[in-house]
């Protein structure tokens, strides 16, 4: 691929300019000399190749040199299949950084596989890969790896004759992937199991799943901790939305958690925002059925603002510890109530500024929706502000606090156990995993009156927050 190289003359004058600690006058030369803004803004985050002179594409990464280094060495590899090799060597062509390489990667270079759980779609492991992910390329193309990494293997069912599908989801963890906030779970490469034939992505391995943080952390979870969780999610799913795709099935399931911090993952059914066809061509819906947005159960096509929607049911969850119906069928019936505006609800006290936020989610009209951006800079503001003591977002989650610790009838008090973790009876017919959602002559999606029942008290006047101000609906101009 073609870089804008600069001149000898431009790259004679800034050659020794230390990118990332310019003078003031340095600045005004760089502004003078390269007018291209995309360059210009590339230059001072990862300055100049010092073998090329071309600006680098990444932090100590020139796609001009190093995929050089990749090109010969694919003569000592292959899959087996002819349309594989073509994608990983197309891919580590085009990488702008280490986070958007991938590998073809032996089976026998993984050691400790162990099965870890089932989805809608597939099954993943857990191993340890023996060489590990290629983390730096020095000048001479040898490539730096951290080896005895653990990672996730994802076989998809039947994926002996490899997929659109399957590749299709490599490629949307690649674009989705932002080196610079890293919560959209990595993807490492492709592997093949010899004794099903099946392809396997070779992703990122984290502790758990986000639903079984939730159900062994809750009761030490403070309100600070929870807006952390939102906040992370937020992130990754506005990494999925810059990079101009809809994730599609964004539910808890989808969600691992590591460290106290949550990351999203499983974009097989994510799809560019412009793209119609396939919608078209389809229009089958899969999904859990408790987070997909009203109009998509009606059929209509899927959106970023539909995603939107399946975050408010997650932080609902997030929020109260509780899977969204999970003492109901997820049936036909409950659709007809969710598009009558039925929204999840529980005695656990939710503090007002967190609420305003998920209801406007969850919203029956998807244009009334937050964008995913606008979701990141709220929470990233209110998990410092709900900790500053005597602010109004501190007073209200102190409140909810003691709300939900005076509620002894409360469905989460009620199903805390003596070590503190989740346990309650979820219904047989309550479905968390993805599956092909087939309702007819659903009614058309509006708000119910009565979604203020969510908050059985009210906070006194005193702590409300008036949200116009923080610009929730406002239009970012920069995206």
């Amino acid at each position: 691929m073609d870089e804008i190289k600069l001149s000898d003359n431009v790259i004679e004058q800034i050659k020794y300019f230390v990118h990332y600690d310019l003078t003031k006058e340095q600045k005004s030369l760089i502004n003078k000399l390269i007018l291209n803004e995309k360059l210009k803004k590339r230059y001072k985050e990862y300055g100049l190749c010092q073998q090329c002179n071309l600006i680098n594409t990444g932090y100590s990464y020139c796609r001009s040199c190093k995929s050089k280094y990749f090109q010969q060495n694919f003569k000592n590899w292959t899959s087996g299949n002819h349309k594989v090799d073509e994608f990983i060597q197309k891919v580590q062509l085009e990488a702008e950084n280490c986070e958007k390489i991938i590998e073809w990667i032996e089976y026998d270079k993984f050691e400790d596989i162990e099965y870890l759980a089932k989805g809608g779609f597939g099954t993943t492991y857990k191993a340890i890969w023996k060489d590990g992910y290629i983390n730096s390329i020095n000048r001479n193309g040898y490539f730096g790896r951290w080896s005895g990494a653990g990672v996730a293997l994802k076989c998809l069912h039947n994926s002996q004759d490899i997929t659109t599908e399957f590749l299709k989801e490599v490629e949307s963890n690649i674009l989705a992937c932002d080196p610079t906030s890293d919560f959209v779970v990595r993807c490492f490469g492709i592997t093949k199991d010899p004794n099903t034939n099946n392809f396997m992505m070779v992703m990122e391995l984290k502790e758990r799943s986000l639903r079984q943080h939730l159900d062994i952390n809750f009761d030490s979870l403070s309100w600070y901790r929870k807006l952390v969780l939102l906040y992370d999610v937020s992130q990754g799913l506005n990494d999925i939305h810059n990079s101009g795709l809809i994730h599609r099935d964004f539910h808890c399931g989808n969600l691992l958690s590591d460290s106290g911090l949550a990351y999203v993952t499983d974009l097989g059914l994510c799809q560019p925002a412009n793209d119609k066809s396939s919608q078209n061509d389809k229009k089958k819906i899969y999904g859990v059925l408790p987070y997909v947005a009203p109009e998509v159960l009606r059929g209509k096509e899927y959106t970023q603002e539909s995603d939107i929607y399946g975050f408010g049911i997650i932080a609902y969850e997030i929020c109260t510890g509780l899977s969204p119906y999970h003492d109901i069928p997820h049936d036909e019936f409950l659709a007809m109530k969710i598009c009558n505006g039925l929204r999840p609800k529980s005695n656990y006290k939710i503090p007002q500024f967190i609420f305003d936020i998920i209801n406007q989610c969850w919203d029956a009209d998807p244009s009334k929706r937050p964008k995913a951006v606008e979701l990141h800079k709220l929470f990233d503001d209110l998990r410092y502000i709900c900790v500053e003591a005597d602010s109004a977002t501190w007073k209200q989650a102190k409140e909810a606090d003691e709300i939900n610790k005076k509620l002894l009838s409360s469905t989460v008090q009620s199903s805390l156990s003596s070590t503190g973790t989740l346990s309650y009876t979820t219904h047989p017919q309550a479905v968390y995993t993805s599956r092909l959602l087939n309702f007819k002559n659903l009614p058309e999606p509006k708000n119910a009156d009565n979604n203020d029942d969510l908050i059985e008290k009210e906070y006194s006047e005193t702590l409300r927050i008036d949200f116009t101000n923080l610009g929730i609906n406002s239009k970012d101009e920069s995206n």
